[in-house]
């Protein structure tokens, strides 16, 4: 359904029933757009209120709907604020938590990351992010907070707005939602303090450049970062390493429930592995064994699959190994260059220093 609706909006279809449902999408967009402009300006404008907390505030957040890559940038930045001596702690609103069988909600599959990959760090889950916010200020100690997916939540000021845009698909589909993959208008971006180009490895260097030039618009070139998403390693369901073989002889079958399935694809490609066949769920998919991977099992017998290999996202959610063959998850980490890194350490050692409102940033 949700290729579906991209052939749509994208204008990929052509025929006269796509033409009248972009149309209608074009109407419903409108209305909300206005929406969003308007509230937008109640908050420029001092109309609605933005709550400061005690401690530097750091938001991850898009202006597109799909992944680019926020829950690896937020392990990123926690990770780069324990090595300055901080206590950071991540707050996030646990966006797709399954519903228990008892009612209660479980944990989202970026929160069980975030606990996998930053251990010890405390995340509070709570769709109002001042109050979770207010939690581990009080409850945990932090001095420091990462918003999760923050772009969008202004009532929690923020001392440091980052957003993110895919290299691979820089604005996505032109239109606020449902008529396009924007969650506000591009007019949104000048809120943005810093801006990071992810997944830039799976395009060309000069296409990256020129995405950073046009981004200029809305943010100083200075606050462009370039960030490249590396494998750390491929790992089996017990946690150890498998090693790679050169040459593509290894038959898999990839599958994952992400917003950019084609990106996880390019990357086992580059592995060595060779992809026998693969298996698509909607993002944060809950998945339940015994309907889902039926299919997926037959195809294995038939083929002749080595392994199936899936996201770090996806592998933590799974309560024990659905598969006849070995699984195997990928881990990666998102990485700037070394000038780009010191640029990032110098702006997070500024959050600690005293401001005055003149020189306060944007939120």
């Amino acid at each position: 359904m949700e290729h579906f609706y991209r052939t749509i909006i994208s204008g990929e279809r052509a025929s006269a029933g796509a033409a009248i449902l972009r149309a209608l999408f074009s109407a419903i967009s409108l209305p909300y757009t206005l929406a969003i402009i308007l509230r937008n300006w109640l908050f420029d404008v001092g109309l609605r209120k933005q709550h400061k907390l005690s401690v530097p505030v750091i938001s991850v957040g898009n202006i597109t709907t799909g992944g680019t890559g926020k829950t690896p940038t937020v392990i990123m930045l926690v990770h780069e604020l324990q090595r300055l001596g901080h206590k950071p702690a991540v707050i996030t609103r646990g966006y797709g938590a399954p519903r228990l069988a008892d009612g209660a909600r479980g944990k989202s599959d970026e929160v069980m990351v975030l606990e996998h990959e930053c251990p010890g760090v405390p995340v509070v889950v709570d769709a109002d992010r001042v109050k979770a916010g207010k939690i581990a200020i009080e409850k945990f100690a932090a001095d420091v907070l990462v918003m999760d997916d923050g772009f969008q939540h202004r009532r929690l000021q923020r001392d440091l707005n980052i957003l993110l845009i895919d290299a691979t698909e820089p604005m996505g589909v032109p239109g606020v939602i449902p008529r396009g993959t924007w969650r506000e208008p591009p007019s949104a971006l000048r809120r943005a303090n810093m801006i990071m180009l992810t997944r830039c490895e799976q395009v060309f260097p000069q296409l990256a450049e020129l995405a950073g030039n046009l981004l200029t618009n809305w943010v100083k070139p200075r606050s462009i970062f370039q960030q490249r998403t590396e494998v750390t390693g491929i790992f089996d369901a017990s946690g150890n390493r498998v090693p790679l073989q050169v040459g593509g002889t290894r038959k898999v079958l990839a599958f994952s429930g992400i917003g950019n399935p084609n990106g996880f694809l390019h990357t086992v490609r580059s592995l060595g592995l060779t992809v026998s066949a693969a298996s698509w769920f909607p993002d944060h998919h809950l998945y339940r064994p015994e309907r889902d991977f039926n299919s997926m099992k037959k195809i294995t017998a038939q083929r002749g699959i080595d392994a199936w290999v899936t996201t770090l996202k996806d592998f933590v959610k799974l309560p024990a190994s659905p598969s006849p063959v070995p699984l195997w998850y990928i881990r990666i980490e998102c990485r700037l260059s070394p000038q780009s890194q010191d640029l990032l350490r110098l702006r997070l050692q500024e959050l600690f220093l005293p401001t005055s409102p003149a020189t306060a940033p944007r939120s």
